[in-house]
Formats: C-alpha cells, sequence, structure tokens
C-alpha cells in the first residue's frame, strides 16, 4: 500500500517537473497557433488583490487604531489628565476587537459536501495559501529525489 502511494506521489513530482521544464507557451515547430478561451480572458498583471473578510478588517482596524492611540498618547502626554482623543480611539480598537471575536461565533457554520459515505468540509483559502503549496510540493520533491538516490 505504501508503495502504491510513493508512486502516485512520484508520478506528481515527474508531472511537476515536465511542467516547470516548458518554459515556452507557444507552439512547437509544425504546429499552428491556437488561442485558447484563457487567452480572451487574460487580465493584465497588476498589483495583487488583497481579500480579506470582514473579521480581518475588524482586527486590523483594531490594531491601527489603537497603535494610533497609544501614539498620540505618548505624544501628549505633558499632563496626566485623560484625552478624549485617545479614549474614543480605545473605544473603536475595544469595539473592533470585540466584533473579532463575536462574528465567527454567530456566523453558520461552513457547508461540507458528501460523497457516498464520506463528509468533506473544503478547506478556506487565504492569500499565502497557494505560496505554502508549492513549498510543500517543493519539500516533499526534495525528499523523494533523496530517497530515490539512496
Amino acid at each position: 500500500m505504501p508503495n502504491r502511494y510513493e508512486r502516485e506521489i512520484e508520478e506528481i513530482l515527474r508531472n511537476l517537473d515536465n511542467s516547470e521544464s516548458r518554459t515556452t507557451k507557444g507552439p512547437r515547430f509544425g504546429q499552428r497557433s491556437r488561442r485558447g478561451p484563457s487567452d480572451y480572458n487574460r487580465r493584465p498583471r497588476g498589483f495583487p488583490s488583497i481579500h480579506l473578510r470582514p473579521v480581518d478588517w475588524f482586527l486590523v482596524i483594531a490594531v491601527v487604531t489603537a497603535l494610533v492611540a497609544g501614539g498620540y498618547a505618548y505624544a501628549s502626554s505633558t499632563d496626566h489628565t485623560g484625552n478624549p482623543v485617545t479614549g474614543v480611539l480605545a473605544i473603536i480598537s475595544a469595539i473592533c476587537l470585540l466584533l473579532v471575536l463575536v462574528i465567527p461565533l454567530l456566523s453558520r457554520p461552513r457547508r461540507s459536501n458528501r460523497y457516498g459515505e464520506m463528509k468533506v468540509t473544503p478547506l478556506s483559502r487565504n492569500p499565502l495559501s497557494n505560496l505554502a503549496t508549492r513549498w510543500h510540493l517543493f519539500m516533499l520533491k526534495i525528499r523523494y529525489r533523496r530517497r530515490r538516490d539512496h
């Protein structure tokens, strides 16, 4: 059974090597150039867009307002009386932190798909998941190359 898994992983890694080795996307010698549907819908590359959930935005707002309130309190610390600006910023930060804690509890549970007897829950993707996947595949490739050489 483990040999089957190793063979499948080696095949996947070989396919990755083949796809990485072919750097040109153009047609080979003697073939006609055809444009696929993905060529028409391709948008120009620019700055990567950041897709954050509302909970993430509330966390960013909480951290930024807390830092601004602390910096303002430090800069205007000539007298030891309270400052209404830092108080308002601290209240905004506290409300955002409270929302970060409450929203996931109130949101509906994640949907899962059923395939026969198995229940499959889809993975949540974040901006770095593609990079992490590439890193894990790279580490697998190195591990299996070392095993093959020994």
